[in-house]
């Protein structure tokens, strides 16, 4: 078979599959499994076999339960009700102060969850604080979304986790690279808050009580303790003070005591807790599994090779070609999952990267922020659908678009969104029922 054939084969079966409703995972496997068999008979399906046992037995892969045990245990301890209450009354009698407050929380709850429930969460607690406060609707909503994805890029994200896996790129540099730039996109979306209230005060409404100096400094107490593990995960990574594997630990074993100390450990905690992160973990093994795999048969073929010299022949601007891969990452993600889009593009474009003399570390920043606008960006936006889950009855679809500067959508396009058959996966990766009746409880 020819590699121009085999190139063919392999895009337009996973197409062909992906328009078919298959969930990206097994498209990804089913497609490679059966270009490996033509390729080279029964034999070549070794391949198959010891793809996936190598991937399956790197020790270094219980990072992503480790993170994700940490997160649960920590949502389920009330850490984002206590510091929502606590911020709000540090930023109190400053305008657009809740919604300040909520892209604050997010990314604890990101340095602190590694999957970033900050949407779920802060939509359950932040929103109707908001709207009870007369904020504009589209301030309320956007700024817990555009917070809430900050997820993506602002470690431990397990995205940058499987990214890290795919390209063979230290998860510590990827950690270390993403930590900038999410916390400078968190700052401009504060500046932006706050000059936008300023500029329109009525979008946030001064809050009428203000906050003693008694109640701010009573109120730090709820902030030490996530603080702490932050500092104790992310810093011992950044200094080289322990592996990730090794902060990961250390970080689920933190968030098992903070539970303890607030009263929130049972043993229906430690059940949910547990299969959450099985949940999570096991469709993030099958992405790393049917990646890798793709990418094998990808190179096997020779189908890389003939990319590269492709690439290599052409005379443009590597800056333009730089540009074009973005555009294809943003287009994609109007469709696809932002996981979907990782393991399809991931394993191509790396290489292609670094033969331009782009650096991977670099690349792969610039990979993930395009994530996170893909979590956002409609047809598909997982953000809508998370926020429409959680949002009070007020709020409608048109709503949610509006506040992300999209066009309004109707009811048909969140059917399109939900039912959108290219996603990765459904509820295995947020159990939004779950983390939503948790995060009611605990702030009851």
């Amino acid at each position: 078979m020819s590699i121009g054939l085999a190139t063919v084969l392999l895009f337009g079966g996973l197409i062909f599959l992906l328009a078919m409703g298959v969930p990206v995972v097994f498209a990804l496997g089913g497609i490679s499994v059966l270009i490996t068999f033509l390729l080279d008979g029964s034999n070549g399906l070794y391949i198959v076999a010891t793809t996936t046992y190598r991937q399956i037995t790197d020790p270094g892969l219980i990072t992503i339960p480790l993170f994700l045990l940490m997160g649960n245990f920590l949502i389920h301890s009330g850490i984002s009700d206590r510091l929502f209450k606590a911020l709000n009354l540090w930023l109190s009698g400053i305008r657009g102060g809740l919604a300040i407050v909520s892209v604050g929380v997010c990314v604890a709850l990101a340095m602190c969850g590694g999957f970033g429930p900050g949407i779920l969460t802060m939509g359950l607690i932040a929103v109707p604080a908001m709207l009870k406060h007369r904020y504009n609707k589209s301030l309320a909503l956007g700024s817990v979304m555009a917070g809430g994805v900050l997820g993506e890029i602002i470690p431990p994200s397990i995205i940058m986790i499987i990214f890290a896996y795919i390209s063979r790129i230290s998860i510590g540099k990827i950690f270390f690279g993403g930590a900038i730039p999410g916390f400078i996109t968190a700052s401009l979306y504060i500046i932006y808050i706050t000059v936008r209230c300023y500029l329109q005060p009525d979008l946030a409404p001064r809050a009428d009580e203000e906050a003693t100096l008694k109640s701010r400094v009573v109120a730090l107490k709820d902030i030490v303790s996530p603080a702490l593990l932050i500092v104790l995960v992310l810093g011992s990574i950044f200094l080289g003070i322990a592996t990730p594997s090794e902060a990961a630990g250390v970080g689920a074993f933190g968030s098992f005591l903070i539970c303890i100390i607030h009263g929130r450990l049972s043993g229906k905690v430690i059940t949910n807790s547990c299969l959450e992160t099985m949940k999570i973990s096991g469709m993030a093994l099958w992405i790393l599994v049917t990646a890798t795999l793709f990418g094998v048969v990808f190179t096997s073929a020779g189908a890389q090779d003939m990319l590269m010299e492709l690439i290599e022949g052409l005379t443009v601007n590597r800056w333009l070609i730089l540009v074009a891969m973005q555009l294809i990452l943003l287009m994609f993600g109007m469709f696809m999952d932002d996981y979907a889009v990782l393991t399809i593009c991931a394993p191509i474009f790396i290489p292609i990267a670094v033969m331009l003399g782009f650096d991977p570390t670099w690349f792969a920043i610039i990979f993930i922020l395009n994530m996170q606008v893909a979590y956002l960006t409609p047809p598909f936006g997982w953000a809508l659908i998370l926020m429409k889950g959680v949002a009070p009855p007020e709020v409608h679809t048109k709503d949610i678009w509006r506040s992300r500067r999209r066009s309004p959508g109707g009811p048909y396009q969140r059917h399109l969104a939900i039912n959108s058959p290219i996603r990765c996966h459904t509820a295995a990766r947020f159990n939004i029922d779950h983390v939503v009746s948790s995060t009611r409880a605990v702030a009851s």
